[in-house]
């Protein structure tokens, strides 16, 4: 909860970052007043912020408004400190007035008060502006549905993730010999169903197939590790990649953010489950 002194900690932990482009451009301007020099200013904004704070408790609706503003403002200073970790130190400042998903996603950083959320969004305010256009609209709809428990699913589901964007559709029947592993994780088929309705997930199952006139060896990445499969069939032209749920655009975006794991037991479960009509797994 905000308090005069968790929030005189904030501006004083900006005071490191507080000339960088970031801060002097963007941050500043929206919060109405210079960091630097309030974190230079030390004891006498700490005691204005008191006097204020003590003001607003006995002020009504006005004075919740002011420690409303005041938790925004803590927090947006929080995620600006957290974002300054990502941005380029030889970018200067380009972001457009009109550039509606960055000044959106700033003011959606007001409400955020999660560490592990104000990350995502630090990171994804510092993407946009080493780079503007990187991020679509719909990222930050999701963006503003995603709370700690939405996020720690969705990082959980992307450590079974195959090609780096898509989940087996077998793992869902939950086969006896994944059922254990997906119980450890706490991951059924409801809680991809949630991440679909978060716009994470494409919301149907889909599956492909490529042409191999060739005969040529297909590979199954696994974050850096790699299953390959060869044809067993003489007349076989086709790799036909079993179904699959796909990461939305939205999903790809946010999951280049986090931190999915490599599980080794699930990656064994892949060499001995994963089937390819007509091809075989070979060791590497």
């Amino acid at each position: 909860m905000t308090d005069p002194v968790s929030l005189a900690k904030t501006i004083k932990s900006a005071s490191k970052v507080a000339n960088t482009p970031l801060f002097t451009t963007i941050i500043d301007k929206v919060t109405g007043f210079r960091l630097s020099k309030w974190a230079a200013e030390g004891e006498v904004r700490k005691e204005l912020i008191h006097d204020e704070y003590e003001k607003a408790k006995e002020g009504g609706i006005m004075g919740m408004q002011y420690i409303e503003y005041m938790r925004n403002t803590e927090n947006l200073i929080n995620t600006a400190v957290k974002s300054s970790k990502y941005i380029d130190p030889n970018k200067t400042n380009d972001i457009k007035m009109d550039n509606d998903f960055f000044w959106n996603t700033i003011e959606h950083a007001k409400t955020v008060s999660s560490d592990e959320v104000q990350e995502l969004v630090a990171k994804i305010i510092a993407g946009e502006y080493n780079k503007p256009g990187t991020y679509s609209m719909s990222t930050l709809q999701t963006l503003k549905m995603l709370g700690k428990n939405e996020l720690e699913l969705f990082e959980r589901m992307c450590s079974l993730c195959v090609n780096d964007n898509e989940i087996p559709k077998t793992v869902f029947y939950l086969p006896e010999t994944l059922r254990p592993f997906m119980d450890s994780l706490g991951i059924d088929f409801s809680s991809l169903q949630a991440l679909q309705t978060l716009g994470l997930f494409l919301p149907n199952d889909m599956s492909h197939s490529i042409g191999n006139p060739e005969k040529k060896n297909y590979t199954l990445k696994y974050f850096n590790r790699n299953i390959r499969f060869e044809p067993t069939h003489e007349t076989n032209f086709i790799i036909k990649i079993p179904g699959y749920f796909g990461l939305s655009i939205t999903g790809k975006q946010i999951i280049k953010h986090l931190n999915p794991k490599f599980i080794d037991d699930y990656f064994m479960w892949l060499k001995g489950e994963y089937k390819i009509s007509n091809y075989k797994v070979i060791e590497n």
